[in-house]
Parts: structure tokens; sequence; C-alpha cells
């Protein structure tokens, strides 16, 4: 019993601090129309209760963004009738989606006459299978009222809407605050960037590759006691393995980032990998994007196996010893991978495809890009969906950190803010919001899409990482 209490004031304790960070009104997200066809009244009469009579549900159909099928026979709206004429009703039926999941559906409300007239709202619950991609309706409150407007003849149409947060996107991460003054000064301790190389073989040809490193000031190649943890940071469309840490432009410096961040003990050193996803990194600019999706999408093998054992081989990382995928998977969690623009892009399919690698991941203004059988790209949510049975098919899918930013002047802005809000929604290995937050994500008021903002954004990212 104590045990309990602790859990419920504990529980409070928690619901009371997030009230006094997060004061917004609920917001409404429309679900589905459910139609759904009924014939004839099955009346009891009066009871001790009140006036009890049913209604057969004969079938029907339904249909949202993320869900449609059809209403199945066999069900009832079972209604109760007071004094004052209130009516008390409850439906009790199942409904089947056209890819063959049947959902239990139990919607209770209320019928009566308000101040404003008519009213009539209820409270559809959902128990879908916990192991089909209709779980999230198992996860969320919802709220339905009768549609008078639809045209439906031959029963009820019913909108059905979810209750929801607004999509205030600074609360799990934090407001994107300006740099401090000093970090645009170099620091005291300074680390350095050196270039490493590396071959993979590609369709029977062996390619020669590079990437720069950030290896930070402390960093003593004969203390094989110290180990580092590793971020690998992939460049946009176009760029290459310097446009990170030594860009031609004069923008916040990354090397100048870390270097602060270290110096003054917000951020444990660590290493800073930035390789490229094209197959030439001495002639990016030959590589058509329309060949980078491709790029980006199969970069987790030659992370896999080329880069961590070669950065493993020149560095004192955690992997130690026969870099093996089993080596790798077992020090994951000293591993980040984050990504710009297409590099971005090539984060979420190092999720998808590469989570035995890596543990926490950085998409900085990139959304995810699926595409159907005839090659049409697919909406965030679909997008969504995809990620998670990827995620959910492995072996890691409860253990991964996701750190998402954009900027509100970014073009990829709208698009990865969608794709977020599609993970919260419809993904619930994806835990949005809450002391167990896998998923995080931030927008810059005023944010663009270039390497001077991504780099302010790693400011705030890479501590809470590795503190």
């Amino acid at each position: 019993m104590k045990k309990v209490l602790f859990l419920l004031s504990l529980l409070f304790a928690q619901a009371g601090a997030m009230a006094q960070t997060q004061e917004f009104t609920p917001a409404l997200e429309f679900v589905m129309q459910l139609q759904v066809k009924i014939q004839g009244v099955e009346r009891v009469g009066e009871t001790p209760h009140g006036t009890r009579q049913s209604i057969p549900i004969t079938g029907g159909t339904f249909k949202g963004p993320k869900i449609e099928g059809t209403v199945l026979a066999g069900g009832a709206d079972y209604q109760l009738s007071t004094k004052g004429g209130r009516t008390v009703v409850e439906a009790i039926y199942n409904i089947r989606t056209n890819d063959g999941v049947t959902i239990h559906v139990r919607n209770n409300g209320l019928i009566t006459q308000g101040q404003g007239g008519f009213y009539f709202y209820t409270n559809p619950h959902f128990e879908a299978p916990i192991d089909s991609k209709y779980n999230w309706l198992n996860n969320n409150i919802f709220v339905c009222r009768i549609n008078n407007t639809s045209g439906f003849m031959g029963g009820v149409a019913l909108d059905v809407w979810r209750v929801c947060d607004p999509d205030n996107y600074e609360q799990t991460i934090g407001k994107i605050e300006p740099i401090p003054g000093e970090i645009w000064k170099p620091a005291t301790q300074q680390g350095k960037i050196e270039e490493i190389h590396y071959s993979v073989m590609k369709n029977g040809q062996k390619l020669n590759k590079r990437a720069q490193v950030y290896v930070p000031y402390s960093y003593n190649k004969k203390d094989k006691k110290t180990r580092y943890n590793v971020v690998y940071l992939m460049h946009g469309g176009g760029d290459n393995t310097t446009s990170f840490l030594t860009p031609p432009n004069d923008w916040l410096p990354l090397k100048q980032v870390l270097d602060h961040l270290i110096e003054q003990g917000k951020m444990k050193p660590v290493l800073v990998v930035c390789p490229t996803f094209y197959n030439d990194d001495q002639n990016i600019g030959a590589n058509r994007m329309d060949d980078a999706t491709k790029q980006t999408r199969d970069f987790h093998i030659e992370l896999q196996d080329n880069v961590i054992p070669t950065v493993a081989s020149l560095y004192n990382t955690y992997l130690q010893g026969k870099a093996d995928s089993a080596a790798i998977a077992a020090t994951r969690e000293h591993r980040a991978f984050g990504g710009f623009s297409m590099g971005a892009l090539c984060t979420w399919y190092q999720l998808a495809y590469g989570i035995s690698a890596v543990r926490n991941y950085l998409p900085l203004s990139g959304d995810i890009w699926t595409y159907d059988a005839d090659g049409k790209k697919l909406d965030a949510n679909k997008s969504a969906q995809w990620m998670a049975d990827m995620v959910n098919a492995s072996a890691f899918a409860g253990d991964f950190e996701v750190y998402g930013y954009s900027g509100t002047k970014d073009m990829a802005g709208t698009p990865q803010k969608n794709v977020i809000k599609a993970l919260r929604d419809y993904a619930p290995t994806f835990r949005y919001g809450g002391m167990n937050a896998n998923l995080r994500f931030s927008m810059k008021e005023g944010g663009e899409h270039f390497y001077g903002d991504i780099n302010q954004y790693l400011y705030y990212a890479l501590p809470l990482i590795w503190k």
C-alpha cells in the first residue's frame, strides 16, 4: 500500500511540474467518420433505472486519414432514458480495417438538451491488437459527435476526434536561445581536425573514401584507459566531409562549439567524425541528387562495415578488439549519428536500418522519405508507421534516443515537424514528452536551412546525450 501511495504521489508531483511549464488548452485532431447502419428498435420499457431500449447495428463503413474499413453487424446501441429528457447511450460493436484488423468499440455518451440546445457527445474506447499498426488507438482519448450534414442515410454518421496537446514542440527539449557570446571566440583549449581514409567495396569496385575527425584537446592516444564516445555527423546534399568542421563560410564553426562545450564541462570530450554518403568524395559535385536518396539509405552498411571499424582502429573508443556486429551492438550506446538536410534523411535511415550500431540520433532539418510501389513519396503519417515497423522489428525497439531540431524559416521545418507529430501520434514506440521520452524536437524561431543554425542546434543537443 505504501508503494502504491508513493507512486501516486510521484505521479501527481510530475503532473504538477508539467502543469507549471505546459499551460495550454487541449486540441482535437480528426481521426475518422463512422457511418453506422442501424435497423429497428428493441424496447425493454420501464425499468427501475429508467426507460431502456437498444438499436441493432447492421453494418456500415468508417474512414479517416490513417484508418478505414467496415462496421461489422451484430452490435447494438444501448440507450437508457430518464426524466428530464436525458439519455445515456452505450454502443458496443466491432469494426474491421481494410487490411483485416478487427477492433472492438465501446462508445459511451450522453444525449440531452443543454442551454445551447441539443447536446450529443460520446467518448469512444477502441481496443486494437497491440501488435498491430493500430495500437495507437489503445493509447489515446477520443470524443465523438453526430454529423447531421454528411448525407448518410439508413443510420448515423459519427465524427471522431483524438484529444491531444497543441503542436507546442518546444516542451521536450527547450527553447533555442541565442548562443553565448564567448562561443564566437576561440576556446583556450582547442581540439584539432584530422583526416582519415578507408576503402569500400561497392558493386565489385574498390572506392577510396575519407572523413574528417574532430579530436578533443585532452585526447592522448597512448592513454588506452580513457575511451571516447563518437558522434557521426553527415553533411547535406551537394556538401562534403569538410562542411561541418572546416566550412568555407564565416558562420559559427562547429569545432569552436565543441571546444567550448568540452572546456566548460558541459559535455564529455568526444570524437566527432564527418564522413560522406557519396561514392566519390573527390568529385561530389558530379553526383546527381536523385542518387543521393539511395546513398543515404544504404550508408548504414558502410558505417558498420567500414567507418566504425576504421575509427576504432585509429582512436581510443569504447569498441575494442574485433569490430564485428556483436561488438558494435554491445557498444552502440557510445555512438550518436546526426546530420543536416540529406544528412538528416541519412540519420532517419540509420535508425530504421542500422539501429543495432547506434543508440542516439540527431536529425537536423530533415524528415523521413518513404515511397510507394510507383515511386510516389508517402505522407508523414505513412512514413511514421513505416519507421515504427522498422524499429519494432529490431532487437532495440525500446532502446534509442532521438533529438530533432529545425527552424521556423527552414524549408525542411514543416515536413520535419509533421513527421515528429506523426511519430508521436501513430508510433507508440516513440515516446514524445514526459520523463521517459525518447523522441524530442524543438524549432528555432527564425532558424533557416544552413549550417550556422545547425551548429547552434548542436550546441544545445550534444550535452543532452553525454553530459
